[in-house]
């Protein structure tokens, strides 16, 4: 390429959610594009990553809400002096921001395909007035994807899904997984790992993790009734949740109302993913339904054992012979599947090595970046 590509991309935060850490590690490993990001609401964590590598962000800093008509007046001028080559939007919020962007600029827009946001699950799991809402969002989301010029999907189950949703052409959507850098997860020590134990009060104890926000679709109240049942024959087991959401509340009730505070501990959010998973037995991911996850991959580029739903986001991940799967929402399926891999560990590292070598070949970061790169390249040259 002669001429970088300038892309911007705008998204509602850059808090720890997955598909803000992957755009991020994404944006950072570029070679050939010069990536400008706009943060359209308040929470700004991972900015100073994208800092600390020389990318330019710009911080609206508003309330959240949808305040559309505002925010489309303030980003005017702002995009004249960026002027990018693409605009790239991800999560919905600012899916619908560019798409009305679209009317001013002429300029290729990419939206970002991350969630399964109107399957049957989630309209099932609403009343009647969130039934009618979500519809209504879809209708919104339909209509107005008309504008948008190429979509990149995260796995090929979102592709699917939302191609049928929302009536989108296939040959629109560009499937390109999650990447994750594996010098992330490299080890760090047995002095640090016992420094970690010992600030979480877990030193001695079979570890348990989940990594997820907390949310009822992320299947967390199952784990937590399993592992109810399963620490009872082992008594030494711990179980790790990191992540924060507004399931929380759900969660601790539950926790107290068994006496269980002693043997589950919600972290919230962390920075230190890598290494909980180096001081973890197991990995555990019962998700009802995800986009595609970036935690599991993390896990399988750790070579942390893993126990996971067999929904089809995960199983774009990992093949059967590199975890150990479990049925969807059946607590007693993913009780007797915990039980099984705590007594073959053997067995456990086995597939936790063929699962490694999998994600590195598959989701290794740099190779994540180089597809975004040619797909923006074929964009401009249309």
């Amino acid at each position: 390429m002669d001429k970088k590509i300038k892309v911007l991309f705008i998204i509602d935060t850059l808090e720890t959610g997955g598909a803000e850490k992957s755009l991020v590690k994404i944006a950072i490993n570029f070679k050939n594009v010069t990536p400008v990001f706009l943060q359209i609401y308040q929470g700004s964590t991972l900015s100073s990553i994208l800092l600390a590598n020389g990318i330019q962000v710009t911080n609206l800093d508003i309330v959240p809400g949808y305040h559309f008509k505002r925010i489309i007046k303030l980003l005017i001028p702002i995009v004249e002096e960026i002027n990018p080559d693409i605009i790239h939007t991800t999560l919905f919020k600012s899916d619908i921001i560019g798409r009305k962007l679209k009317r001013h600029f002429n300029v290729p827009l990419v939206n970002s395909l991350v969630n399964n946001s109107y399957i049957k699950q989630r309209y099932t799991n609403l009343n009647y007035y969130g039934k009618l809402k979500l519809y209504l969002f879809q209708l919104y989301d339909r209509f107005t994807c008309r504008d948008v010029d190429l979509f990149i999907s995260n796995s090929k189950a979102i592709q699917a899904t939302n191609a049928s949703a929302l009536k989108i052409p296939l040959n629109k959507i560009q499937v390109i997984h999650r990447g994750r850098d594996i010098n992330e997860f490299k080890q760090i020590g047995i002095n640090k790992i016992q420094e970690l134990k010992d600030e979480i009060g877990i030193a001695n104890k079979t570890i348990l993790l989940n990594v997820s926000r907390l949310l009822a679709r992320k299947g967390q109240l199952d784990l937590l009734k399993a592992f109810k049942t399963v620490s009872k024959t082992y008594p030494n087991l711990v179980l790790l949740i990191a992540g924060e959401g507004q399931y929380r509340d759900i969660l601790e009730n539950f926790i107290s109302k068994n006496n269980l505070q002693n043997k589950i501990k919600l972290l919230g959010s962390r920075n230190d993913i890598p290494s909980l998973l180096e001081i973890s037995d197991i990995f555990v991911f019962p998700s009802w339904y995800e986009g595609l996850p970036g935690a599991l991959i993390e896990a399988m580029m750790a070579e942390t054992p893993i126990v996971a739903s067999n929904i089809p986001e995960n199983l774009e991940c990992l093949a059967y012979d590199e975890a150990v799967i479990f049925r969807k929402g059946n607590i007693e399926d993913l009780t007797e599947k915990l039980i099984w891999a705590l007594q073959n560990g053997k067995e456990m590292k086995e597939i936790a090595q063929k699962a490694r070598e999998s994600a590195i070949h598959k989701f290794e970061i740099s190779q994540i970046s180089d597809q975004y790169e040619k797909v923006y390249q074929d964009l401009i040259n249309k």
